[in-house]
């Protein structure tokens, strides 16, 4: 097992990509996914995620097979961990995924990304050259990342992650299977959960922007179980339900039909998290709450993503009402909307 230096693979080589099954993370890796299936078409390319996209993962057309390293005990796993992989693009720097990776990589195939050692005592060390100088980087998010490194063009986590992995040509757009929903929803549709609190815009806020707005309004998010496990604002949520009166869409919609949810919004409006990424999939219109400098790790090249920030040095919450409300209503519909109530 040795670091991935762009050597050329055989064109029936098998490629392992591991990511997070949380929903952003999935999304981004639609990305390298689909620039790995375009330089070898001929490949066996597996993605490793796990159960919380289980209905929409196995439906990427572009990847032969679907495995889950994430939600089993590793007693559960372990088993199934065999040294089958020639390249193993590894997306997460978590402990277990690192692990994983060394696991999966065959003892001649190569590593791109964090993984443990040979030896198991440490972290396998970069390659030598400026591709490894990037992977040890600690300033993803600095204003003068593609300067510094002038085989990327933007800052965007999508090319960073394919230029990594030596991946030459344009970078595929987010891809996402889509199905309609079975209901009517909403045409004004908001998330506001995230995985960090840092993340997250005041409950008051919202409210006050749910109120300047009117008429229907849809909450999508995780079933509020599930939220308080994987996502912070879950009690936020019940309380913008009782005083804005939207309409509670959390857990009713799999994962493809949240994407046709937003695929058919006049607006999403919503912090960074995994809903933003799906409806920049769809070409939704939508105004995205980013942490200053995380967006231009974060924010996805999206013709219709209107990207706020609070400004260096503060948090999400100093975003303005004004300020959201000025980008959502240059999304309206120049028809009103009719009540909906699913």
């Amino acid at each position: 097992m040795k670091a991935y230096c762009g050597e050329p693979l055989a064109p029936d080589a098998a490629i392992a990509v591991v990511a997070n099954d949380a929903l952003g993370n999935f999304v981004l890796s639609t990305v390298v996914l689909q620039a790995l299936r375009a330089a070898y078409p001929g490949a066996r390319l597996v993605a490793w995620t796990g159960p919380r996209v289980a209905d929409a993962a196995p439906r990427l057309p572009f990847v032969d097979e679907v495995r889950e390293w994430l939600g089993h005990a590793p007693s559960e796993l372990a088993p199934l961990l065999k040294p089958e992989f020639d390249l193993v693009l590894n997306l997460e720097s978590t402990g277990w995924g690192k692990t994983v990776t060394g696991l999966i990589a065959a003892p001649d195939g190569s590593v791109c990304g964090p993984c443990i050692d040979a030896r198991g005592r440490g972290d396998l060390a970069w390659p030598d050259n400026d591709r490894g100088r990037l992977w040890a980087d600690k300033g993803w998010v600095a204003p003068d990342l593609k300067d510094r490194y002038p085989y990327l063009s933007s800052g965007f986590i999508g090319e960073i992650f394919c230029r990594l992995a030596y991946l030459d040509g344009p970078i595929p757009r987010y891809q996402v299977p889509v199905d309609p929903p079975p209901f009517d929803v909403p045409r004004t549709l908001i998330a506001t959960a995230a995985s960090l609190p840092s993340k997250l815009w005041p409950s008051e806020k919202w409210v006050q922007l749910a109120r300047e707005l009117g008429g229907p309004i849809g909450l999508l998010g995780a079933a509020p179980e599930r939220q308080r496990e994987h996502w912070k604002g879950a009690d936020a949520e019940e309380s913008l339900i009782a005083e804005a009166g939207l309409i509670d869409l959390r857990g009713r919609l799999t994962l493809p039909e949240v994407a046709g949810a937003l695929s058919l919004a006049d607006r999403v409006i919503t912090i960074d998290n995994g809903i933003l990424h799906v409806a920049a999939a769809v070409d939704a219109p939508i105004v995205g709450l980013f942490r200053h400098g995380i967006h231009r790790l974060w924010a996805p090249p999206a013709a219709d993503l209107t990207v706020l920030t609070p400004g260096d040095g503060y948090d999400v919450a100093a975003v303005e009402v004004e300020a959201v409300l000025r980008a959502a209503r240059a999304f309206e519909s120049a028809n009103p909307l009719p009540p909906i109530h699913p």
